[in-house]
Parts: structure tokens; sequence; C-alpha cells
């Protein structure tokens, strides 16, 4: 899937990550957006600019200047995923053609900083939202997170390799989506009437 936000702007991986190294953050682009779905899957449809400032305080990162602006379009582009009725979520990873050792370091990054964020949602509503389902996925997703490169060179077929990522990616997908959905609807459920 190609990132863009509102304006058709594309995400571009490695430039992202260039910009979190130029900011002296030494985290991959698949951290930070985990930590923006987390944000959203613990709290539901919040304001991107809340989003972000949660994140970063979940993230420990200072997000600002042209940084900010790249990572506030990302909480943007990714709420407008979660939302839509096509499913047309994804996860910010590297590309298909990247070495399948920093794909799978990045997809264990997307899950720290899911956690990380989600954990600082469920702390600030006191643990609203936490059925047995979802600590099934939290204990899935924490298990994800210990992955590393690893866990990919022990594969000795790099299609099994391959397809055994492309699983564990789908999973994250779907898992996300459904943190989100339930915690979108438990709001709706408490507030039926938004204010006008």
């Amino acid at each position: 899937m190609d990132f863009t936000d509102a304006d058709q702007q594309p995400f571009d991986f490695d430039d992202f990550a260039n910009q979190l190294l130029a900011e002296g953050a030494e985290k991959s682009p698949a951290f930070v957006h985990g930590g923006v779905c987390g944000v959203y899957a613990g709290a539901g449809s919040v304001d991107a600019e809340d989003c972000l400032a949660a994140a970063a305080q979940a993230l420990e990162l200072g997000l600002h200047g042209e940084l900010g602006e790249s990572c506030l379009r990302l909480a943007q582009v990714t709420l407008k995923a979660l939302q839509d009725e096509e499913f047309d979520f994804h996860l910010f990873l590297p590309e298909d053609d990247t070495d399948i050792e920093s794909r799978v370091r990045c997809l264990a990054e997307w899950c720290q900083g899911f956690l990380a964020a989600y954990a600082l949602m469920v702390a600030e509503t006191d643990g609203a939202g936490l059925d047995d389902e979802t600590g099934e996925i939290l204990k899935d997703i924490a298990a994800i997170a210990e992955a590393g490169h690893d866990s990919a060179e022990a594969e000795d077929d790099d299609e099994e390799a391959e397809s055994h990522l492309f699983e564990l990616t789908e999973y994250l997908r779907f898992a996300c989506l459904n943190l989100f959905m339930n915690r979108v609807m438990d709001a709706e459920a408490q507030d039926p009437e938004p204010a006008r």
C-alpha cells in the first residue's frame, strides 16, 4: 500500500527514517506508526494532533518541526485508513524489496511502539475495554515484538520466511483494526449522543 495524505503526498519509509535520524531519534518509522496505531486502538477516534501528542509521550520522542509535520500527516492518514469501510489500513513498513531481516525487525518495532502507546491509553482509562479477547491479542503482539532478525535467519526457505512475515503482518493489521473498532463502539455505547 502507498501511504499518501489528503493531498496525495506519498510517504517514503527511507525518507521518514532519515528525518527521524536527523532529529536524533534512533527509531524506525514503523516504531512511530505503531505508536500512532496504539493510541488510536486504545483511545478510539481521537483528534490526530491529540493522538500524536500521546504517541510522542508514550514513545519518548520529540516530534517537532518538519518531523512533527510528517508525523501529524501520518496520524491523519492512519485514522482515515482505520475508519475506512474497505479496511484500507496497513502497517507502515519497508517496501517488499527490502531484505527480510530488516522487515522482520521493523515489524517487531511496530509492535513495540504499539504496545507502549496502547499501555499509556489503558492507564489513562483505568483499563477500560480490556477483556479476555483484547488480552490475548496483546499477548500475541508482545510475542511478535520479541521477534528480530534471528527469526528471519532461522528460516531456511526464503519463500517460507516471506509467507510467515506476510501472515504476521496481516494478523497485526486486523488485530489493530479490531481493537480500534471495539474501542470506538465502546465509546459510542457510553456516549450514544455526541455533543453538537
